[in-house]
């Protein structure tokens, strides 16, 4: 056996887990609702979010059989590196004999790696989730999957309590369709680009503007579940590109309603997406794969470019219906003005053949003399503060040209690399925007800013709403309202 019993009701597993162990002892324990938790080198913050999660379900699921998972892949066939594991085995074993048997005798807590699982041995987010969805699969009792990021800090409670007043609202409203929950929150204004300045416009033309869907925090009725089990999972999708990939999925089956929950802020540690690292080419590319498959499936993109009718929305919550107050993301320390210049200007012929076949001539002219100004600016303290200037109307037009070189070529991979290079600049650009707002005109400004870069208290949950989430929804909208543009690029190529 790959899973062994450590004390009344938690669970270890070793590498590789055996398929369908996980699911017999979920089915076993019939399990309700099951709290999935895919970890990399969380053993600093894990056992925290267990012990917060374990004291909510208690409250908010008196009585229901609860099982959580946590799929690491900080411990590996080659590395056995368990500190994730026992750190979320030891505050699991605490927290039971903190709530006593009467509380936990209906909650399960399984921590397991999951590499080799299914003889397959790519690392990421993705690998970890698969686990999951599959195992979960052979439980008939399970009605909820709620997954939610290994680094969160908040207090799980309220979320918890809006999952469970959805799904109850969903059961009475809609019982013969399944469930989607995404969540919206205040992010920091230099975390989420992909969120942003990606998956949100893409949403729309497949239908619906689902932005919270990447938010690596959402919720799976059984039913929507069965997704993730029959998809084609490659290299995309097992990495990084499974919240994408499940969002679209989602969107496409007419059978599935879309929530999304206003939850406040996450409280997390802010990922610097804009180093052109590998997640982010992932993640488009899972975008654009899911596009693809849908277009030859059915051809659902030329069909929205043509038809004319608004874009929907999935049904809101907002803080009025949920409860949850606006969270002040605070400051942070991860932008670095120098290393995103610096960025931009060393990582430009890495990409600069995919970015001269997808664009048309004029524009790929415009980012290529653009580039040539800010390589040659100094950037000293007194120099204006300035990146490559894609603004958000440019990346808009970028976005459409990509997609008609999609439709045209049916080439992801040029695509994913083209737009690698220049969601960064159009983020950064939106930072730049931010952070003028905030006083500064020059580096040596954003230098002394940014140490601790955030909003004023008393002026952040003005500036989220207005200036970071107004902005970034009426983007992704004016992209939808334009998407006609596309066939044009599509009549040149």
């Amino acid at each position: 056996m790959s899973i062994f019993q450590l004390n009344d009701g938690i669970y270890r597993g070793t590498c590789p887990l055996a398929e369908g162990e996980l699911g017999e002892l979920l089915a076993r324990s019939k399990t309700e609702i099951v709290v999935g938790h895919p970890t990399f080198q969380n053993a600093d913050n894990i056992g925290k979010e267990l012990t917060g999660g374990l004291k909510a379900v208690a409250e908010v699921y008196p009585g229901r059989k609860i099982a959580f998972i946590v799929s690491d892949g900080t411990c590996r066939m080659d590395s056995p590196d368990d500190s994730t594991l026992a750190a979320a085995l030891k505050a699991s074993a605490e927290t039971f004999r903190q709530l006593g048997s009467s509380l936990s005798k209906d909650m399960l807590v399984v921590a397991v790696p999951y590499d080799g699982y299914k003889n397959d041995h790519t690392p990421g987010k993705g690998s970890a989730l698969k686990l999951i969805f599959d195992e979960v699969g052979c439980c008939p009792t399970m009605t909820k999957l709620i997954l939610l990021d290994g680094d969160l800090r908040n207090d799980l409670k309220p979320w918890f309590t809006v999952f469970r007043q959805i799904q109850a609202t969903h059961l009475n409203d809609n019982k013969n369709k399944e469930f989607f929950i995404t969540a919206r929150y205040a992010r920091h204004f230099v975390d989420a680009s992909l969120t942003r300045f990606v998956v949100g416009p893409l949403t729309t033309l497949m239908g619906e503007y689902v932005p919270g869907g990447i938010s690596g925090d959402i919720v799976l009725s059984a039913g929507a579940v069965r997704h993730e089990r029959n998809a084609d999972w490659d290299e995309h999708r097992r990495r990084y590109g499974t919240d994408i990939a499940t969002t679209f999925d989602n969107i496409a089956d007419p059978d599935v309603v879309i929530y999304e929950a206003y939850l406040g802020a996450k409280l997390h540690d802010i990922t610097d997406d804009s180093k052109l690292s590998v997640m982010p080419g992932e993640v488009i590319g899972a975008a654009l794969g899911r596009m693809l498959h849908y277009e030859n499936k059915d051809g659902r993109l030329r069909r929205i470019l043509k038809q004319d009718l608004p874009v929907k929305h999935p049904t809101i919550w907002g803080a009025d219906r949920t409860g949850i107050a606006f969270i002040d993301p605070g400051f942070t320390n991860v932008f670095n003005v120098d290393v995103k210049r610096n960025i931009l200007v060393e990582k430009f012929n890495q990409f600069k053949e995919p970015m001269k076949k997808v664009l048309v001539p004029d524009t790929f002219a415009t980012i290529e003399k653009s580039h040539s100004r800010l390589a040659n600016m100094p950037a000293r303290d007194t120099d204006p503060f300035e990146f490559l200037g894609v603004t958000r109307r440019l990346w808009i037009d970028i976005l459409y040209q990509s997609i008609a070189y999609l439709l045209s070529k049916q080439d992801t991979e040029t695509i994913k690399r083209c737009l690698n290079y220049l969601y960064t600049a159009a983020f950064l650009e939106f930072c730049r925007e931010k952070i003028m707002q905030l006083g500064a005109v020059t580096f040596g400004d954003v230098r002394r800013m940014q140490p601790s870069l955030g909003v004023p208290p008393e002026k952040a949950q003005e500036f989220y709403r207005h200036e970071i989430d107004r902005a970034v929804e009426k983007m992704a909208l004016e992209f939808f309202d334009g998407r006609q543009k596309i066939l044009k690029y599509l009549e040149s190529r």
